[in-house]
């Protein structure tokens, strides 16, 4: 039974990489690399870098609110953030970041090169617990729900020279987005509807590097995140950053 039952409110990232599973087994072999080079070089310059990776059961429960959980899920990542940190920072020097290394690990190859690393990237926020094989919670589901849904695959392939495409819920929208926190810009964003199996909810998208016209600028409609069911997945490392 795990020991770390109780709920704590955490801001969740997930992402995934575009396309995976048409790669063949050694190209999805170097795409895995490439992640895992962009993350911990996005994380580094992004300021998440001042931790350190503890095994699962070597923390106690008083510990848990001040630990970062990664679950790596072969072609993504779902990141849970410790309680209590800054939103805004985090979502603007992560996509900051994360652009720029995205940027710099894809520019020797071409827009077709079969290891283009491309990806999809989605925010959240709510209680979550860690369960005995992997984190529940209705944000985990929902964040995972934004990032694989249709609205934002669409997006990313309607630009094909973009290697990053974003979404946040409504309510970190309203909550960071709408207050342009450092270079977040809200006209870059626009509203969809995501539909997705037991989830229908309002998301906002952006791809950063598609330009300032058209799409991206927001649609004046609001509402709020539908609720969803528990979305467990298998427990990945786990790092403590109580010095964030």
């Amino acid at each position: 039974m795990n020991d770390l039952s109780g709920e704590v409110r955490r801001l969740c990232i997930g992402l995934d990489v575009e396309k995976y599973s048409r790669r063949s087994d050694p190209e999805q072999k170097e795409i895995q690399r490439r992640l895992v080079e962009v993350i911990a070089q996005t994380s580094k310059e992004a300021g998440l870098d001042r931790l350190y990776v503890a095994e699962r059961g070597t923390y106690a429960e008083s510990e848990a609110a001040t630990v970062m959980f990664r679950q790596e899920q072969g072609d993504g990542l779902l990141l849970l953030l410790p309680s209590g940190v800054s939103e805004a920072r985090v979502i603007a020097g992560f996509v900051s970041e994360l652009r720029i290394a995205l940027r710099q690990h894809n520019r020797h190859l071409g827009k077709d090169a079969p290891v283009r690393l491309r990806l999809r990237v989605a925010f959240h926020q709510g209680p979550t617990q860690v369960g005995d094989s992997g984190f529940v919670g209705r944000a985990v589901n929902m964040v995972c729900r934004l990032r694989d849904s249709d609205e934002l695959r669409a997006a990313l392939e309607e630009h094909p020279d973009a290697d990053l495409a974003i979404a946040v819920s409504a309510q970190l929208f309203e909550d960071v987005i709408e207050h342009e926190y450092r270079d977040l810009r809200k006209q870059l964003f626009h509203q969809v509807t995501v539909r997705s199996k037991d989830v229908v909810t309002e998301a906002w998208i952006s791809v950063p590097d598609a330009g300032q016209g058209g799409r991206d600028r927001p649609r004046p409609i609001r509402a709020t995140p539908s609720r969803a069911r528990e979305h467990p997945g298998a427990l990945g490392r786990i790092v403590n950053i109580d010095e964030y």
